[in-house]
């Protein structure tokens, strides 16, 4: 026990005040171990990287060349603007003879200048007629069908950038306001928020066909993490913990999109609520409020090795020497190292590559677990990573059964990323409903970085277009070039 509560307090400082890299050298383990198959795992293991490295050489592949990039790149057209400078003309003659020296070309370098943005208040004059003779009918023009919220001085333009400031830059409202003040404009915070939550209700039918296109997908990548709410009760102090739940597809058979939900806690009905309908492999970690979800037959869950790996490495940090954790990381490096040579590759070579090579792995890596289950304590922090691995096993390994699966979920916790910055700098939503327009906000925005459109542009196409019954809004992964014509 005294063991124990030791090695969870160290972890619990390493996690607060420690590094964040996971980085664990393996290639050296201990020359006198003392466990009898340690020699077996390093044959087995040895054996693969052999067979590795002729495979390799025999398929004539070789290093590319690391390439840096650039440390100032222009990544489309900007405005150019030429200066030329002469010299007087008392100079264009020889020193030395007094003849008129001949232009041959020019010393050219370039400086990137920079235009501050700038608002322009844009007046409509709707025009109206009357009957001088019988005074019986007026007629107006039509209104403009490319302002979203009626009796207000918010154009698309400046509610996309509300979002992009917000949900993009991960700014908080009083910010922005300095921001517009500086340009020449003073907004109240209560009047944004008052906008933003407007504009989220007309993008609720955008924000449902989203989840329906990454739910028909087959293949979806799920997390959470908290979204502090703030709390409407006198006699608590502290905010409440609501979570904002991703779900993405990746771009190995479709064009990646990134939705969002909202929910007050983390209980397990806002995933099974969602995807109640749905069908096919879910990427999570080992969450429990998934297990109904995974009850059902058609649905395959598939588990995070950088999760299981993670346990191991924690208990390298309670570890003078290498050991059994190192053993295990070993046999996870294997596998991450024939993921990194195989990324390349269609979906059915990598199924055939996986068949090969890694299911001969991750059978030894059972193999070395069934014994070292019976050799650690339960509750230790190795047998901890011992037992989850064993309780996992079947969905760490069903990344094998199809070419377009991965063996993490990085990717859900990479969209997550942006939520975690944001709740930094603006703290906390001010309600439910607040809640639910972060969750449209961040799927439009994430869904556009992922598509490599300028979520800006988007955003004022779509909040230009949004009343406009007689179209149908296009999704971030659906975007061209070609819309920003109808960008008003």
């Amino acid at each position: 026990m005294i063991e124990t509560l030791k090695a969870n307090l160290h972890l619990a400082l390493h996690r607060q005040f420690g590094p964040r890299n996971e980085y664990v050298n393996v290639d050296q383990i201990g020359l006198f171990a003392v466990d009898a198959d340690a020699s077996t795992v390093i044959e087995v293991l040895q054996t693969g990287a052999a067979e590795t490295d002729v495979g390799q050489k025999g398929s004539g592949e070789s290093k590319a060349p690391v390439t840096r990039k650039k440390a100032v790149r222009v990544l489309k057209d900007l405005t150019r603007e030429i200066v030329e400078q002469d010299i007087a003309e008392a100079d264009k003659h020889c020193s030395c003879c007094g003849e008129r020296l001949s232009f041959m070309g020019c010393d050219a370098s370039e400086h990137l200048a920079y235009c501050p943005a700038s608002l322009t208040i844009i007046e409509t004059r709707r025009k109206k007629y009357a009957c001088e003779s019988c005074h019986g009918e007026v007629k107006r023009a039509a209104l403009s069908k490319d302002v979203p919220l009626a009796k207000s001085m918010a154009s698309a333009s400046l509610l996309a950038f509300l979002i992009v400031a917000k949900y993009a830059d991960c700014l908080p409202l009083y910010r922005i306001s300095k921001r517009l003040e500086r340009l020449g404009i003073e907004l109240s915070d209560a009047l944004m928020s008052d906008w933003l939550i407007q504009c989220a209700a007309l993008l609720t039918d955008l924000h449902r066909r989203m989840i329906r296109k990454v739910l028909d997908s087959g293949h979806v990548f799920t997390d959470d993490t908290t979204l502090p709410l703030q709390n409407v009760d006198p006699t608590r102090r502290t905010t409440t913990k609501a979570r904002l739940w991703v779900y993405a597809r990746s771009r190995r058979r479709h064009e990646p999109l990134v939705v969002y939900e909202f929910s007050r806690s983390r209980s397990q009905e806002a995933p099974l609520n969602l995807l109640a309908d749905y069908r096919g492999y879910v990427q999570a970690d080992a969450f429990p409020g998934y297990d109904r979800l995974f009850g059902n037959p058609q649905i395959q869950e598939v588990a995070c090795w950088v999760h299981c790996r993670r346990k191991y490495v924690e208990v390298t940090e309670l570890m003078r020497e290498p050991g059994r954790a190192h053993e295990a990381l070993r046999f996870i490096k294997e596998l991450y190292r024939i993921e990194r040579q195989i990324r390349a590759l269609s979906d059915d070579e990598r199924y055939a590559e996986r068949q090969a090579r890694s299911i001969p792995i991750l059978k030894s890596f059972k193999a070395w677990l069934d014994i070292q289950v019976h050799a650690v304590l339960p509750k230790s922090a190795l047998g901890t990573a011992v037992l989850y691995t064993l309780k996992n096993w079947d969905a760490l390994c069903r990344y094998t059964e199809a070419g377009y699966l991965k063996p993490d979920n990085n990717y859900a916790e990479q969209c997550l990323r942006p939520v975690a910055l944001g709740r930094k700098n603006f703290l906390f939503v001010g309600s439910e409903r607040a809640g639910h327009a972060a969750a449209i906000y961040y799927s439009l925005v994430e869904s556009c970085k992922v598509n490599r459109v300028n979520p800006l542009t988007y955003l004022t196409y779509v909040l230009s277009n949004v009343r406009n019954k007689s179209m149908t809004l296009q999704t971030p992964d659906e975007f061209t070039a070609s819309n920003i014509a109808h960008v008003g």
